[in-house]
């Protein structure tokens, strides 16, 4: 069985627009513009969105964020200290969600 995501699907994403033109005009135009420079550089935000790809486990997200940022010059080195603080970050949720069940416990004093 072939792969459920393919690589090669990456350059049809603009193909997403066929049917709904008008939405995918103002989806691009928005993600543009928010990748612009800004008062982040335009490599903090490719950083932002590779670690996001990652996070939302979007495996075309993170080929595209991982070309664009070999582009931009950086490596696996910047891209690994960005995965590590992904991971720490979700850890760190993980261990913060279980507050709800320490109140839960508190309050039926069990």
């Amino acid at each position: 069985m072939a792969a459920y995501f393919d690589d090669k699907d990456l350059a049809s994403f603009p193909k997403m627009g066929d049917h709904a033109r008008e939405h995918w005009q103002r989806f691009m135009a928005y993600y543009g513009k928010a990748f612009d420079e800004g008062l982040l550089s335009k490599r903090e935000k490719l950083l932002i969105g590779f670690a996001v790809a990652h996070s939302e486990k979007c495996p075309y997200c993170i080929d595209s964020y991982t070309q664009q940022l070999l582009e931009a010059g950086l490596t696996m080195e910047h891209m690994g200290e960005a995965l590590h603080c992904v991971a720490s970050l979700k850890a760190g949720i993980t261990l913060a969600h279980g507050l709800v069940s320490k109140n839960i416990s508190d309050k039926l004093g069990m």
